[in-house]
């Protein structure tokens, strides 16, 4: 919201971020999904209701969404002008249990009714970011920094059905709800 008069004032949006903590989410599962329906209108239908299932369950939490790219699905808490006087640990805690919510999803509704199994990996990672504009036509608000970098990594290092993050996100989180599945 208070991006828009700034673009129409034609003003360059470059907003530091001290404190937010970035997710990336992963369709794990579909590669395989195109694979076997070589359908480019399939693939689109089955990304949209897992994209859709995502958008629910973060504004359900007030996570904001980012992006999506190809799968994958990007949402950052800290980062709207609301967030910044609000503990990180309780924002943290609201995107946790927005992944908590999207990995619990293992199907999706396709046309026609069709139910079709889905899986997803996950990574986050807190830290600073700059938050801006790029653009004047078909405008994107983008995220830029180690910290969105970081949590791409820490997805695609992850494993199906978790979210990794380390320690940078852990000094916001309470110890005793973490599950380690690193001897896994």
């Amino acid at each position: 919201e208070y991006v828009i008069p700034r673009m129409l004032n034609k003003e360059v949006i470059a907003d530091p971020r001290g404190t937010v903590t970035v997710l990336f989410v992963l369709i794990d599962n579909f590669g395989d999904y195109t694979r076997e329906k070589q359908n480019p209108q399939s693939s689109l239908k089955f990304l949209n209701a897992c994209f859709d299932k995502m958008d629910t369950i973060c504004a359900k939490y007030k996570v904001t969404k980012i992006e999506t790219v190809q799968e994958e699905y990007v949402a950052c808490v800290g980062v709207t002008m609301e967030e910044q006087s609000i503990d990180h640990k309780v924002l943290l805690s609201k995107l946790l249990k927005a992944a908590a919510e999207i990995l619990a999803v293992k199907e999706v509704e396709v046309e026609g009714g069709q139910k079709v199994a889905v899986s997803f990996k996950m990574g986050m990672h807190t830290g600073s970011i700059v938050a801006g504009v790029i653009g004047s036509k078909l405008p994107r608000f983008r995220l830029f920094g180690d910290t969105i970098n970081t949590s791409a990594r820490m997805m695609q290092k992850g494993q199906p059905g978790t979210v990794q993050f380390g320690e940078a996100t852990m000094k916001y989180v309470d110890a005793d709800k973490v599950v380690d599945n690193s001897t896994r």
